[in-house]
């Protein structure tokens, strides 16, 4: 019984200091697919970019070791011709928008950080097999 209370007085100040320590979330643009030329209402556009790919990382230090979690994926873009930016014009800032907008980032926030708790204080294990022992 003591040691359970112990392990559960343990587990619950590290979670705490855990908590102090910030996550910082970075984008990485992996990779844009694009139209050669497309109308929209009207409008000839060329290198219109369809597919954003990308990868979203979370990093946490806690002494001193940094912890990190990615996550990625691919997001189809829509293209609004009155809002339409040349492609060589395109900066990293105005994909992030796109993904900000078409992405729940808040959900994406939390589960990288429920992953990085996890390789901080892990809650399973591979054991090695018993019969291997003998």
């Amino acid at each position: 019984m003591a040691r359970e209370i112990f392990h559960w007085k343990l587990e619950n100040f590290l979670q705490q200091k855990n908590k102090k320590m910030a996550t910082t979330f970075e984008w990485t643009i992996s990779a844009l697919n694009s139209r050669i030329k497309e109308t929209i209402e009207g409008q000839e556009l060329h290198d219109v970019v369809i597919v954003v790919h990308w990868r979203y990382k979370g990093t946490r230090t806690v002494d001193d070791i940094p912890y990190e979690k990615e996550t990625y994926g691919s997001l189809g873009v829509e293209t609004d011709p009155n809002d339409f930016i040349l492609y060589e014009n395109l900066t990293k800032d105005d994909v992030i928008g796109w993904l900000e907008e078409g992405l729940d980032v808040t959900e994406m926030q939390e589960n990288l950080n429920k992953g990085i708790d996890l390789l901080i204080n892990p809650v399973e294990e591979t054991l090695p097999l018993p019969w291997d022992n003998e």
